[in-house]
């Protein structure tokens, strides 16, 4: 497997001089831009031109990652060039967040039509699509062996529209799933949060999907009022990114995620969040710390570098706009943990999302993450017959 970041020559990106394949050699080509960079599918075009034969898929994003650095004013990408590794994708469009269930599922069934499947990538338009849902579909379907990562695409704190790209110039409602087949593709993955919780274990009293309604009997908009003061509480959903929820569920009551807010309906009182909050849920709220953040984003990279016994080829980063909104200027501490910990020579591309899509700890059975980074790692064992 040969992997390399796309240098940008005037209007066009370029496979770099010295590599050791063409342009037809490329299998896959990720990308990462803003909403308004990616909007008239010009750049999408021009690196399907430039690479013919690649599956190219992208998202749009609330900032970009490419190697140590965060940057907001340029698209970037990565082709990846696999010697035995197979690269098919699938695509769904979704007309409302309850078909999200159905969407994964449909997408898992298109994956698996094929023998061999080793890992699963999903971009997801992150404002239209219930991510714990596609997730829940996808492993329905996967049997919950198969490693599923990805994101939810974004469009930084505007919570406006979100656009995905799947073999065609990026759209809103738009989930894409690529599949990587073979003995030879190794998937690492890890994940990393440093939150840490404050103030009392509540337990959810009323929700419907992904809002919530009250806590403890009490307006849960009264909660965060309590805690974010009217200056902040004013600022509701952006300044809720800080302030996430540790949620755990009441059938998985040892199993612990984060949710972020996402939206607050003023007219019925409710939040909603990156994922579902069944009642009976217990909830608390949660603050973070710049070094706790950076140094749970360098533990999410050892993870996924140890989780295969070879060198990783490349990485993809994808982290939660809201740690970028809670961290400012030093968001590139996380990013800078994370190249240090995966080694100068890992390329590296990534970008900030309203979600995070990775296995839970010591499992193959993925879920929807909010407020963490994940670390994505791909390569190639050089003897698939041992492995």
């Amino acid at each position: 497997m040969f992997s390399q970041v796309l240098k940008p020559c005037g209007d066009r990106h370029v496979w770099p001089t010295g590599s050791p394949c063409s342009p037809e050699d490329v299998d896959l080509v990720l990308y990462f831009g803003s909403r308004a960079q990616l909007a008239s599918g010009d750049k999408h075009r021009e690196l399907q031109s430039g690479f013919p034969r690649a599956v190219v898929c992208g998202c749009s994003t609330g900032g970009q990652i490419v190697g140590g650095a965060i940057i907001d004013d340029a698209v970037v990408a990565m082709g990846f060039a696999f010697k035995q590794t197979k690269i098919r994708f699938a695509w769904e469009d979704i007309g409302a967040p309850a078909m999200s269930h159905a969407c994964g599922k449909a997408l898992g069934r298109a994956l698996t039509r094929n023998d061999g499947l080793a890992g699963v990538f999903v971009l997801a338009d992150g404002l239209s699509v219930n991510g714990n849902e596609l997730v829940a579909g996808l492993n329905a379907a996967l049997g919950g062996e198969i490693p599923i990562t990805g994101g939810m695409a974004s469009d930084g704190p505007a919570f406006e529209k979100t656009l995905v790209a799947a073999g065609a110039v990026p759209e809103p409602y738009r989930v894409v799933a690529i599949g990587f087949y073979g003995p030879a593709f190794r998937m690492g993955y890890g994940i990393g949060a440093g939150w840490q919780v404050f103030g009392p274990r509540r337990r959810v009293t009323r929700s419907s999907g992904n809002r919530i309604y009250d806590v403890d009997g009490l307006p849960v908009l009264d909660l965060y009022r309590r805690y974010l003061g009217d200056d902040e509480f004013s600022g509701l959903p952006r300044t809720g990114l800080l302030y996430p929820l540790q949620v755990h569920h009441p059938e998985a009551p040892d199993r612990a995620v984060i949710r972020a807010v996402l939206g607050v309906d003023h007219t019925d009182g409710s939040m909603y969040f990156g994922g579902d909050i069944p009642v009976g849920a217990i909830v608390q709220l949660m603050r973070g710390s710049f070094p706790r953040l950076s140094e749970a984003a360098g533990q999410a990279a050892a993870v996924a570098h140890g989780s295969v016994d070879l060198s990783a080829s490349a990485a993809v980063l994808v982290s939660c706009i809201g740690r970028r909104i809670l961290m400012g200027s030093h968001t590139d501490d996380e990013v800078a943990a994370v190249v240090e910990e995966l080694g100068a020579q890992v390329p590296c591309i990534g970008f900030y999302s309203l979600g995070e899509i990775c296995p839970f700890p010591g499992t193959c059975c993925a879920g929807l993450h909010n407020q963490t980074m994940t670390v994505v790692t791909f390569s190639e064992s050089l003897d698939p017959i041992d492995a």
